[in-house]
């Protein structure tokens, strides 16, 4: 009922957003996109990675924490490719297009991507439709047989473009003819021609509505969430039983830090279930995996097998759609009508960037922000009275069932007592090597390999063994494409009322947080959620013979949301939404560390400006954020009490690391980092290793993980469930064998030459691209902030 009772609140904060006053506005707004707008680099300049003026022009702004004016309306150089339509380049070269109709607007967004994006779109095409392989090697094929295995035939494009309005499918349309009248100028303009497409030996060809299609239906399903870890957590459950891995991946832990205060409602995702049948689930789930077989180690479901390539080829491969977390904040003050918001998406530092950046100018839209070169529209961004950003949901909206087969048939399986048949295809996957090693490939080979791939009732199948396929059910399954209908209309939002309102046309489970120039704030976690068993624990694989089966959707009112919280704040970084909500089938395991969430480190710094908020302190706190080890400030108190008490090796390393301030962005005269980076980072780990041995099996394989490459100084779930369980006397143990690693990667016992150089982050490269070593930083690879004020 909280749910209910949060949505009568926001129903009647909504209501204090009346019509915006003529003086309303944009006061300020700033941006930053590393390396640069464009990812043009010339036939001539593919050795050296050279081409636009603007492929790397915003890089050492955003290093120092420089930003650039993004306000409507910048000035620039004027193009008029087409009749009503002008294009305005700003002094970093993103477009401002202007369209006299709304068909001239759409045509020319396509046209200036294409401008700036021509080859990552052919990227993005091959990698959303399973063609990579066609012009990069053998080594792609398992992942466009993942590809073509999870998402849809041409055909089924088609169907679901049939479902749209029709003036989406018009948009799709123009967009695509915006596009190919400049695929068509490159053909007969060398100069204009992107060298990628020379040095592959691969010509441009023009674009069709369902390539885009296909684009935006990818990255409605993958950015918000990934697939569960269900065949994991059973793996854990079995070999160390209900204890251990309830202890490691528990459904909720105290303390976890939601987006949607609890005075806002606490939002259940699975409404009405109680710990007594959350408990029950778990012991019918464990008798269930208990007797199922385990598929072999990256097997893909295909007939025949194929398995994912070893982690040292996959390492190297080119991934054009890089998925990962971002954060964002709201702060709003009704009584004075102003309010400041900040998002920073962080994707992984790629060249070019995967967003790209314009200002849409036509019939009843100005707009600007950033969207996926291929999706027409805005996705983060503001207008004229609003600004809004987006953070991956991580939500559990898949399921991974297992389909009991029936014996010596591969395609038929048992489902509410009747034998049914799957519904299978044959996929054949050309490949050839291109002539050049541009993009770090082998030597050239070509040919061709078919794989059947199939369906259950529940969805794709992507893992077998002689007994059980396992089907993963999406919730967005087919419906994904109608979340560009939701987007749309924030784009053309004048209040939080209206965002609102948006909020209940989108599929997908993407984070989005607004601001208005009246002080209004508000958070949605949205899209379509199951409404899971009760008797079924959701982070182990359900059965597929029909006792499982999902009970629809979460309401509109049931999702979480807050809007004009009594706190004055929102803030997101891909932490749970509401203090109701659970793990599920951990798509994000990182989501079970509870007040050591790197949300936390944010949190400080946002909620005393509550009242006394500013666009530079809101500046300041995530330059603070996105410099600093996030827990270290956290465990003062823990390293405190370890240090009482400790001698030698343990003291050395807890004196260091207290007398550290957690900053990993300052350096000497020879670029090192103070001692207590490295110390921290080995505390870390033998902090990890102590807490886990325990739990045995289920330890290692759901927490022995270390941090990912975009929060290398943040904590994985091992690590955080350490910071959590072990007491002062371990972390003594711990910093004793820290101080172990440390003398022997430094070749010293004395702390003041623990000095490492300032970390790097390897750039992911889509194309003949090269820029500068980037440091490494936690925080947006785009970086938006808005003030608004009302008059």
């Amino acid at each position: 009922m909280q749910g209910f009772r949060a949505a009568a609140l926001a129903a009647g904060a909504i209501a204090l957003a009346t019509a915006a006053p003529a003086g309303a506005s944009i006061i300020r707004a700033q941006s930053s996109l590393p390396p640069g707008e464009s990812g043009f680099v010339s036939i001539p300049g593919v050795a050296s990675g050279t081409g636009s003026p603007h492929l790397y022009d915003q890089q050492q702004d955003y290093i120092h924490f420089r930003y650039k004016d993004a306000e409507l309306g910048q000035p620039g150089t004027e193009e008029d490719p087409a009749a009503g339509v002008k294009i305005v380049r700003d002094a970093f070269g993103v477009p401002s297009i202007t369209g006299n109709t709304t068909s001239e607007l759409w045509w020319g967004a396509g046209y200036a991507t294409a401008q700036d994006r021509l080859f990552q779109l052919e990227l993005f095409r091959r990698a959303t439709t399973g063609h990579l392989s066609d012009i990069l090697g053998k080594d792609y094929i398992p992942m466009d047989l993942e590809v073509r295995r999870d998402f849809y035939s041409p055909a089924e494009i088609d169907s679901l473009l049939g479902r749209l309005p029709a003036s989406f499918v018009q948009r799709y349309r123009d967009y695509a003819a915006g596009i190919n009248a400049w695929v068509s100028h490159v053909q007969t303009s060398p100069a204009d021609m992107p060298g990628e497409f020379v040095a592959l030996a691969d010509p441009p060809q023009p674009f069709t509505v369902e390539d885009l299609a296909a684009i935006g239906i990818y990255l409605a399903r993958t950015t918000p969430n990934g697939d569960g870890i269900e065949l994991d957590a059973a793996q854990a459950l079995r070999a160390s039983g209900r204890q251990a891995f309830d202890t490691i991946l528990p459904l909720r832990i105290p303390g976890q830090i939601s987006t949607v205060p609890r005075s806002s409602g606490l939002f259940p995702s699975v409404p009405g279930r109680t710990r007594r049948q959350e408990h029950r689930a778990l012991l019918r789930s464990a008798r269930f995996v208990d007797s199922l077989p385990m598929p072999p180690t990256g097997d893909l479901g295909s007939e025949p097998r194929l398995t994912a390539p070893p982690a040292s080829i996959a390492a190297s491969l080119v991934r054009p759609i890089r998925l990962g977390g971002s954060y964002m904040a709201a702060l709003g003050d009704r009584r004075a009508h102003r309010a400041v918001f900040f998002n920073g998406p962080e994707l992984g530092y790629t060249a070019p960037e995967e967003l790209y950046e314009m200002e849409l100018r036509g019939p009843g839209l100005n707009v600007r922000g950033i969207t996926a070169p291929g999706a027409p529209l805005v996705a983060i961004g503001h207008n004229q009275h609003v600004a809004w950003g987006l953070t991956s949901g991580l939500s559990g909206t898949n399921s991974l069932y297992a389909e009991r087969l029936v014996p010596g048939h591969p395609h038929l399986y048992y489902f509410h007592g009747k034998v049914r048949a799957m519904s299978c295809r044959k996929e054949t996957f050309q490949y050839r090597s291109p002539p050049t090693g541009l993009l770090n490939l082998g030597p050239p080979e070509s040919g061709q390999q078919s794989y059947v791939l199939c369906r259950t009732v529940h969805g794709p199948v992507q893992e077998r063994t002689s007994r059980y396929a396992y089907a993963r059910r999406y919730a967005t399954w087919m419906h994904e494409i109608g979340t560009i209908i939701g987007l749309s209309s924030v784009d053309t939002a004048r209040d939080i009322a209206d965002v609102d309102r948006s909020m209940s046309h989108v599929t997908w489970n993407e984070n989005l947080m607004a601001a208005d120039d009246r002080g209004n704030i508000g958070y949605w976690h949205p899209g379509l959620m199951p409404v899971r068993p009760k008797g079924w624990d959701e982070r182990l694989p359900y059965p597929g013979d029909g006792r499982a089966e999902w009970h629809g959707y979460l309401s509109v009112a049931r999702r979480p949301h807050a809007i004009n919280p009594r706190q004055g704040w929102l803030t997101n970084w891909n932490n749970i939404p509401s203090q109701g909500w659970t793990t599920q089938n951990a798509p994000a395991t990182e989501r079970v560390e509870g007040r050591w969430f790197r949300i936390a480190l944010f949190n400080r710094q946002i909620a005393p400006m509550a009242h006394d908020f500013s666009f530079d302190g809101l500046k300041r706190a995530v330059q603070l954020t996105g410099t600093t080890a996030e827990q270290r400030p956290l465990a003062t108190g823990l390293l405190k009490r370890a240090r009482h008490g400790a001698h030698g090796k343990a003291q050395v390393v807890l004196r260091t690391l207290l007398a550290w301030n957690g900053s990993y962005n300052q350096t000497d005269a020879h670029g090192t980092v103070d001692p207590g980076v490295a110390s921290w980072q080995a505390l870390k780990a033998e902090m990890q290793r102590l807490a886990l041995a325990p739990l045995g099996p289920a330890g290692r394989i759901i927490g022995g993980e270390l941090p990912n490459s975009e929060h290398v100084f943040d904590v994985s779930l091992g690590q955080a469930y350490a910071l959590r369980r072990l007491g002062p006397a371990s972390v003594r143990l711990a910093a004793s064998r820290a101080f172990d690693r440390l003398s022997r990667r430094f070749g010293s016992t004395n702390p003041a030459k623990w000095r490492a150089p300032r970390a790097k982050f390897d750039w992911s490269i889509q194309g003949a691209e090269s820029p500068a070593p980037m440091p490494f930083f936690d925080r947006g690879t785009f970086e938006q902030f808005v003030e608004l004020a009302g008059g």
